[in-house]
């Protein structure tokens, strides 16, 4: 292959040349995996359990402490509290799950919407069969339907006689069209039975125009979360929207849909857990909003088990202190022990399987690079045998040495020449195992890049690849070590040729950043890499290649070769269009 700077691809060199690319030294230090990782030592590990049962030892002692030194007569705040926080506690649990519910539902709805084509749901026999599946996967679902930009229910699955109803009047249904998603109050509708619905809009913008999906839920669905909460025959807790009204039935307060007036202002931003006076008895109020839609869970606790404090005498907490810190400490140790013991054998097991990868990923650069050796090396004796047969036949028909003596020198030295590239080869495989330390050598770094393209020559002919070469004129000679150059290069362009298809395009350019840098970079039109995968190209074992097809180890070794070698590595990439890598290497090298 030939080169030059206006973008030919390289098509030729001397047998020479292409020996000595073919085992050049790029791969002579290769990185180690386990250079990403430290190794816990046995003296950390045993610091390790120290600290971990004195944190927990003090974090165990203090409270129990508080408890002892505190009055008797502030144990009923402690309890009230205890109360009002297991109270929040629950609370909270409960809107967690009820929030889940419904974000799950609503979510199952945009991915339904978003992979099932209006036509496919719009088949009642489609939409049943889905709809029955949809059933088993999330519990509490009526029905479906799919709705048309006018409010016509066109397909519907479910209990009810709902096909071809007119929802254009709803309020559900306009506030869809304004959020894309929405989850309405609960209301009676056609079926006039208590529910509510969960619903999706899906734009055609082709058509200019919509269509929303929407599943229904029962009231007593919604009912069955507030009643996960600890209550006594006098507490209530129940669900209401933002203007009031019941969204599940409340024992002291009404029906669903009918009015409750909260007796404190209700704030969407905070759960609140209070003690008010209520019809004259002291109740404690709590309320918390529920996110994707515009309901609140309210509990009023009326009974107060906090007040009927046992009385315990200051020796009887005393010895009940003291057996909790030794039990504390007892199983503090004991889970300690457990997990730092675990930890420890999970470093262990991780650096074991690291050094597996790290020697099977050499084993295929050595089986790969041996491939090509076994390959070229067939060229040198090849010219040997021929020679060889030569000087034979001369012998044979002439007899005479001194006629022939100036061909059979030019006949020698031709051999001896192939002998020196069969051990110019074999060195420098054994160099590739050996070498593991950072030389500085003066290169030409655009003879550097021709050589490793030279060395992929034969993949990219195969595949039919279009290499354009941009080298920049007058760069200097850099101070660098060139091996492990080649082996970031290397490892770029192997990935730039698995990322693009057949017969697709790959572009290498070198110029000046800098007075004190230059730069390489790698161009390729693949399909790309996703923006939250970029972020990780740079991690041990992280591929964005298909199964069986990497390590994922290439790009983590070269980005730790640059900052052996003071440089860095840069990506931009963009899924469609390709991905670029710009390697900047220093002029003068400042690794040691």
């Amino acid at each position: 292959m030939t080169y030059n700077s206006t973008g030919e691809t390289p098509i030729g060199k001397t047998s020479k040349e292409r020996d000595r690319l073919k085992v050049n030294n790029f791969f002579r230090a290769l990185l180690h995996p386990r250079d990403f990782f430290s190794v816990l030592g046995k003296d950390r590990y045993k610091s390790l359990k120290i600290r971990i049962v004195l944190i927990d030892a003090i974090l165990s002692v203090i409270p129990l402490f508080i408890v002892v030194t505190v009055s008797y007569f502030w144990f009923q705040s402690i309890l009230k509290e205890d109360f009002r926080n297991n109270m929040k506690w629950q609370l909270v649990g409960t809107k967690q799950s009820i929030d889940f519910f419904l974000e799950e539902r609503l979510s199952a709805l945009r991915f339904l919407s978003s992979n099932c084509p209006y036509e496919k749901l719009s088949d009642r026999k489609m939409l049943t069969d889905i709809f029955n599946k949809f059933k088993r996967e999330y519990a509490g679902l009526v029905d479906l339907g799919v709705i048309d930009s006018n409010g016509i229910q066109k397909s519907y699955t479910g209990p009810y006689h709902l096909l071809g109803k007119d929802y254009s009047n709803q309020d559900w249904f306009h506030e869809v069209i304004i959020r894309s998603g929405y989850i309405s109050n609960v209301f009676m509708g056609y079926r006039k039975i208590p529910h509510f619905s969960i619903a999706v809009k899906k734009e055609v913008p082709e058509k200019g125009t919509f269509w929303v999906l929407r599943a229904t839920i029962d009231m007593e669905t919604l009912k069955k979360y507030t009643s996960n909460i600890d209550l006594r025959e006098n507490d209530d807790a129940f669900i209401i929207n933002t203007e009031g009204i019941l969204q599940t039935p409340s024992r002291f307060h009404g029906n669903v849909l009918e009015k409750f007036i909260p007796p404190l202002y209700l704030n969407q931003e905070d759960i609140s857990v209070r003690e008010i006076e209520s019809n004259g008895n002291t109740v404690i109020f709590g309320n918390v909003f529920i996110k994707k839609s515009s309901w609140f869970l309210i509990t009023i606790i009326k009974s107060t088990p906090y007040l009927k404090i046992p009385k315990i005498f200051t020796n009887e907490l005393f010895i009940i202190t003291l057996i909790s810190i030794f039990i504390s400490i007892a199983v503090s140790i004991g889970m300690t022990q457990a997990v730092v013991n675990r930890i420890k054998k999970a470093d262990q097991e991780r650096e074991l399987a690291i050094a597996n990868i790290e020697h099977s990923s050499k084993l295929a650069s050595i089986g790969r690079l041996a491939a090509g050796v076994a390959h070229e090396i067939n060229n040198p004796l090849a010219i040997i045998n021929e020679k060889t047969g030569l000087m034979k036949d001369i012998l044979d028909l002439t007899g005479d040495l001194q006629q022939n003596k100036e061909k059979f020198i030019g006949l020698i030295n031709g051999i001896f020449d192939s002998v020196n590239r069969c051990r110019t080869i074999t060195h420098r495989l054994l160099g590739f195992s050996r070498r593991i330390d950072v030389e500085h050598d003066v290169i030409d770094l655009n003879d550097t890049i021709k050589e490793v393209i030279e060395f992929l020559e034969k993949e990219i002919l195969f595949r039919n690849i279009r290499l354009e070469l941009h080298l920049g004129k007058d760069l200097p000679k850099i101070e660098t070590d060139k091996g492990l150059i080649q082996q970031v290069l290397l490892n770029i362009i192997n990935n730039a040729i698995d990322a693009v298809d057949h017969g697709g395009f790959i572009e290498l350019s070198s110029n000046f950043k800098d007075k004190n840098t230059v730069q390489i970079s790698i161009k390729d039109n693949g399909s790309g890499i996703p923006k939250d995968k970029l972020k990780h190209i740079f991690e041990p074992f992280y591929t964005t290649k298909e199964k069986g097809k990497g390590t994922g180890l290439g790009l983590s070794i070269s980005y730790g070769i640059m900052q052996r070698l003071s440089g860095i590595i840069l990506v931009e990439s963009e899924v469609g269009k390709g991905t670029i890598l710009i390697v900047e290497i220093p002029i003068k090298s400042e690794s040691s």
